[in-house]
């Protein structure tokens, strides 16, 4: 029977968040770092909003109904194979890969924002703006570290979607995510109330707005400095051309 089990909302998000999410790939160069920057503020955007629906949105999106515990993951895996045990909104692995994602990101988020600050001396944090390369070194490391966990997370996401797609087809989850539609034993439609549906619209305006602004005014304090940024490339050509590779730079105030 079809079930209408992802809201509108629930599946913007989704596009937005899968489709934002590519972009920081593509963007993620030193010519386009502007971009990438205002990319990963609007992914931070969305992370608020899946936070919030996951607190006070319809059934099987709130984190309240994801089936967690060690339990419930080894009868997911016994059953893997048959359609013994069904799950309306999101099975055990799914829940797990999911909420890692969203940790993921959010640290992938503040890793890169400290790396735009340190190393660029640009956005929220470019008071911390220094010419040490090895601190810039590391929060760069940091979040390069991030984005590849992220990557083999989705990885683990879209593989989960294709054995479910082959093990279970019938339910027509990949398709669900389209059309908010699902095939499941037993009739279980979702209702988005006023509130969420209010909530949902206003976190839809601020993405919209922030891209806008962002775009329009890319000299905004959360893509720029007031400050000069200290350019350690030129302040320490000699050493960055021949040392950086193997040797850390300190400043000469520490053999002072």
């Amino acid at each position: 029977m079809k079930s209408y089990i992802w809201s509108l909302p629930t599946r913007v998000f989704h596009l937005l968040f899968a489709t934002f999410i590519l972009l920081a790939f593509l963007t993620d160069e030193d010519n386009l770092l502007t971009y990438h920057a205002i990319i990963g503020y609007s992914i931070f955007i969305l992370l608020a909003f899946r936070v919030v629906w996951g607190l006070m949105g319809p059934t099987y999106s709130k984190f309240s109904d994801f089936p967690l515990g060690i339990k419930r993951v080894k009868e997911f895996i016994s059953t893997i194979f048959s359609s013994h045990k069904e799950y309306v909104g999101h099975n055990p692995a799914a829940s797990y890969v999911m909420l890692a994602m969203l940790i993921v990101t959010f640290l992938t988020i503040l890793s890169g924002v400290l790396t735009f600050g340190i190393q660029e001396g640009k956005g929220l944090l470019s008071f911390l703006n220094s010419s040490y390369f090895k601190e810039m070194k590391l929060f760069k490391e940091i979040h390069e570290a991030f984005s590849t966990l992220l990557i083999v997370l989705i990885v683990a996401h879209l593989g989960g979607v294709l054995s479910d797609r082959i093990l279970n087809k019938k339910a027509q989850t990949l398709n669900s995510i389209v059309t908010g539609y699902k095939v499941v034993k037993e009739a279980k439609e979702v209702r988005v109330n006023i509130y969420q549906k209010v909530v949902a619209t206003l976190f839809f305006m601020l993405f919209i707005s922030f891209l806008i602004f962002s775009f329009t005014n890319q000299g905004n304090k959360m893509l720029v400095s007031k400050y000069e940024p200290i350019d350690y490339k030129k302040q320490n050509e000699l050493f960055v051309s021949e040392c950086a590779s193997c040797h850390t730079l300190y400043p000469s105030t520490y053999f002072a």
